[in-house]
């Protein structure tokens, strides 16, 4: 009896003393809420915090063949995200989850590979200083300009033909930031090191890619990031420019863009070369954006050794951008691209020269956060001609 009850009292003691520590600890509280940034959520000593948004695109897109008068239409959701960030322990800790539900967003990149294509972004950041960070996970690499703007804060319906071809998207690794000033100017500059492979698993052969960009700033920083927001929303009162490098080489990467596309027949691996360099710049509602990027590759047309009918390469060449908007009133902007695409001698006979001439409106009823877009495209590939109408409506919340 005197055994049993020493059993109950022990039992209690530690009942309690859960109690307490559950009391004691302090609870999550909801923050705050705004539209364009979602919800947000702190603990009550900011040691943690958690942010949740959304975002929708919805597209219309009627496409005309000119050569053979045929006419294709469809209505799709082209993009669906849901973003998950904030910081842990410390605001020198921060991390940053994006998954993508639309077809477009986790159809796969490379046929002959399962993955779960839903994880677009997943990255955990430690900044000891304010001119250095590092990164470790999954998310963009330092590329080209378009590229690094978010898919929401586009000028146009979509990217140019240029980025499509010659990004070097995301891929799984460690990235090192780091942000100087220099008087009035600002230098930045973004390396990473990563699989080489994409968003998919990695063959590991033990080859990596290694990329770095450079950014000169100098009349000094956008208004709110608008270095990374296509369009002048926020009407720069002084000229504001923005003029980058990158460089990125490929080591016996396998598939045909590098970090996109299937893979290259016959178990080809090539050495990809990447470099170019863009601008961006902002003046009282008009924006100016070029591009000029190149791929080189070691490798050509490879032919299936199994089906002689079957090929593939790595696409390369010399991609060219102008793009450029001017807001007419208060919420409504006009924006024309001019995209080229020279591929390179080594797949001419595969490949052929593409063009697009682009003439869109915007209609921005909260920024880029609820828009209204439309477009018309003029596209040549090679001797193929057609053209592309496409309404689109995207909301960020």
């Amino acid at each position: 009896m005197k055994k049993r009850y020493t059993i109950i009292c022990i039992i209690f003691t530690i009942l309690c003393g859960s109690t307490e520590t559950i009391k004691a600890q302090k609870p999550i509280s909801y923050t705050k809420a705004s539209f364009g940034k979602g919800i947000g959520f702190a603990s009550s000593d900011s040691s943690f915090t958690l942010a949740l948004s959304g975002r929708i695109q919805s597209v219309f897109e009627a496409k005309n063949e000119v050569n053979d008068n045929k006419i294709l239409a469809d209505f799709y959701t082209r993009r669906c995200r849901l973003n998950i960030q904030g910081t842990a322990f410390s605001p020198k800790f921060t991390y940053r989850i994006q998954l993508g539900f639309a077809q477009r967003d986790i159809t796969a990149d490379n046929t002959a590979a399962q993955n779960n294509l839903n994880l677009r972004d997943a990255m955990l950041y430690y900044a000891p200083s304010k001119w250095l960070k590092f990164g470790f996970g999954q998310t963009k690499l330092p590329g080209n300009r378009q590229r690094q703007v978010s898919s929401a804060n586009l000028q146009l319906v979509e990217r140019s033909i240029v980025n499509n071809s010659f990004t070097i998207d995301r891929d799984k690794g460690v990235w090192i930031f780091t942000n100087f000033k220099l008087g009035a100017s600002i230098l930045k500059t973004t390396l990473a090191i990563s699989s080489g492979d994409g968003r998919i698993n990695s063959d590991k052969n033990g080859e990596l890619c290694y990329s770095g960009r450079t950014e000169f700033y100098p009349f000094g920083e956008f208004t709110n990031n608008g270095d990374y927001i296509e369009s002048d929303q926020e009407r720069e009162k002084k000229p504001k420019l923005a003029i980058a490098g990158a460089y990125s080489y490929n080591s016996a990467n396998n598939r045909t863009m590098g970090q996109l596309g299937d893979y290259l027949y016959n178990n080809v691996h090539a050495n990809i070369k990447y470099y170019g360099a863009d601008l961006i710049f902002k003046y009282k509602g008009f924006s100016f954006e070029s591009e000029v990027y190149n791929r080189e590759s070691n490798k050509g047309i490879i032919v299936n050794s199994k089906d002689s009918t079957l090929k593939n390469y790595v696409i390369s060449g010399k991609g060219i951008l102008f793009q450029s908007g001017m807001f007419i009133s208060k919420r409504s902007e006009v924006a024309v691209r001019y995209g080229r695409i020279e591929p390179s001698k080594s797949i001419s006979s595969a490949m052929k020269l593409q063009e697009e001439y682009v003439l869109g409106f915007s209609r921005y009823f909260y920024k880029h956060s609820l828009k209204l877009q439309t477009d018309c495209t003029y596209f040549v590939n090679g001797t193929t001609k057609s053209l592309i109408y496409r309404l689109s409506g995207v909301v960020t919340f």
